[in-house]
């Protein structure tokens, strides 16, 4: 069960002010994203000292207040009636269980142990039952311990000294040689589980066959060095490769490895991680992002992440058990704010610097006469593929207008209207206008398609007359819930054709599509012409575009 539900602080470094700053709805992936400097590190400190009450940050900690929520569990009650009691005042265990029942405790953090806010919620709390509520939770946060990783990282070869990997990445070679050379820990979980997650992470842009750790020498002295075997190349040491890889090897071992040492052993983790993104292509960086959160699901762990790439709010802002928090600075105070809306994710980029130019938009364009076509592509997107990918968010749809498509070109220097400056990305779907198998493919259309294939780029011009022609009578017939005697032919102008049974069509070309697509499927139409095989072929570029 995930336990602390809010925390609300005041008063600690760039949080100045006045009010209290709220981390509300605390989920399994926390993004923490801002410029630098911004105060992302100094939110991590509160919830370091919210989850973990042994943390060292105690010490020195210079903040004015701070409180966190948290629901009661299931030894809240049999806590407050230990020692064989049965009722406290007119509290019994039953009607106590009933009364917390869905309440938050919220709780005030002191140098000498946790204080139960007695707002109006709990004021007719006997003192005793407010001591033992204080005592459980302050038992619950002895349970947590918090593993952070810094943005500065590396790992290096060592000298041979105990168990205790840093926050810097300081003894995670002596970590690995443990964990594989002692015959007290199980190597499999650096040989086998370390590795995998690895490979799932790096792949496809590298393979590893093996992790070893061996003795080397550097100076006169004898260090631990961990070398790394990718498949079809020699052995590196992991000292020599780039930061990319020694960061994501970092949080494998804090997920991993770190739970299975005798200190951390039987505790519940929390994570903050600063600024992973530093030095990863953007490739990778989704693929870490996607890792982190299907392990913090799985494993029922909670991740704080810090960050100021761009590409964490599209890997995180969709999904369930994930939040993300907008740190900013007005008039040199910070601020946080939750991201619910698309609105907020632009308010991001715009105060990270990032332009459209930058980011080029959505991961993929798909070009289309008009707005009825793209209703047709999507439905058959959905019935003949895995249907993995959104829009907006994978790939986006752009209209060129039937004859304007004569001022469009998929040539960067053009005196037409280049269509891979607005996105590198691109498929097109035309129309063939064919009214005989044997009429021609106008020039406009052959050069359009030469250019796509010259940058081998996805084209697709319609087997029939236009993508109308795609639709079968079956699909008609369900939908106007008549019986139509012959199909539309391959080159048949469809708009004659339907206008019998759907009068003015050519002015409801949106409502029709938008009324004919429920009754799309893959029986009723994978056999229509070449449309299967072309939307096959749509999606396989289309997932090309988000790898």
């Amino acid at each position: 069960m995930k336990e602390v539900v809010n925390i609300s602080f005041k008063g600690y470094k760039a949080f100045s002010g006045d009010e209290y700053v709220n981390i509300n709805n605390i989920s399994r992936v926390n993004i923490i994203i801002g410029k630098n400097n911004s105060g992302k590190t100094s939110l991590l400190d509160v919830v370091e000292l919210v989850y973990d009450e042994n943390a060292s940050i105690r010490a020195k900690f210079e903040i004015e207040s701070v409180y966190f929520d948290i629901p009661p569990n299931n030894e809240t009650v049999k806590d407050v009636f230990s020692g064989g009691l049965f009722a406290i005042g007119r509290w019994t265990p039953s009607n106590l269980q009933q009364y917390i029942n869905g309440k938050l405790f919220s709780m005030k953090i002191t140098d000498n142990k946790n204080i139960l806010f007695k707002d109006n919620i709990f004021q007719d709390l006997d003192c005793h039952i407010i001591n033992k509520v204080e005592d459980n939770i302050s038992r619950r946060r002895t349970r947590y311990k918090f593993r952070k990783i810094l943005a500065e990282r590396s790992i290096n070869p060592e000298t041979e000294k105990d168990v205790n990997l840093q926050s810097n990445g300081e003894g995670a070679s002596n970590l690995i040689r443990v964990f594989i050379n002692d015959s007290n820990y199980n190597e499999k979980i650096i040989e086998t589980d370390l590795l995998n997650a690895l490979n799932s992470i790096m792949m496809p842009e590298a393979e590893y066959e093996s992790i070893r750790v061996q003795q080397v020498e550097y100076s006169g002295s004898k260090l631990w060095e961990v070398f790394l075997q990718e498949k079809g190349m020699q052995r590196v040491p992991l000292s020599k490769t780039g930061s990319g890889l020694k960061t994501i090897v970092l949080v494998l071992l804090n997920l991993l490895v770190i739970p299975h040492t005798k200190k951390y052993k039987g505790y519940k983790l929390v994570y903050g991680f600063e600024e992973l993104e530093n030095n990863l292509h953007p490739a990778l960086q989704r693929r870490l992002f996607e890792y982190l959160y299907k392990f913090a699901v799985e494993n029922e762990i909670i991740l704080f992440l810090t960050t100021h790439s761009h590409i964490a709010i599209n890997a995180f802002f969709d999904k369930i058990e994930a939040n993300i928090f907008h740190v900013i600075k007005e008039k040199g105070v910070a601020k946080i704010k939750c991201i619910e809306t698309h609105i907020d994710k632009t308010e991001i980029l715009n105060d990270l610097d990032v332009k459209a130019s930058d980011l080029l938009q959505s991961n993929g364009i798909i070009w289309v006469e008009g707005p009825s076509d793209r209703i047709y592509i999507k439905r058959w997107l959905e019935v003949f593929t895995e249907n993995r990918f959104e829009e907006g968010r994978h790939y986006q749809f752009l209209y060129y207008g039937g004859r304007l498509l004569s001022q469009y070109s998929a040539k960067e220097e053009t005196e037409l209207i280049s269509i891979i400056t607005t996105n590198r990305n691109a498929a097109i779907i035309i129309d063939s206008d064919k009214k005989y198998k044997n009429d021609s493919i106008n020039d406009t259309k052959k050069r359009i398609v030469q250019e796509f294939k010259e940058l081998y780029m996805f084209s697709w011009i319609t087997k029939g007359k236009e993508i109308e022609n795609y639709l079968p009578k079956r699909v008609l017939e369900s939908m106007l819930e008549i019986v139509i005697k012959k199909e539309c032919g391959q080159y048949d102008i469809f708009p004659t054709y339907i206008e019998k049974y759907y009068n003015n069509f050519s002015k409801k070309k949106v409502p029709f599509a938008n009324q004919i697509k429920e009754f799309i499927t893959s029986d009723n139409s994978a056999d229509v012409l070449d449309l299967k095989k072309q939307i096959e072929k749509l999606y396989k570029q289309i997932e090309r575009w988000n790898q």
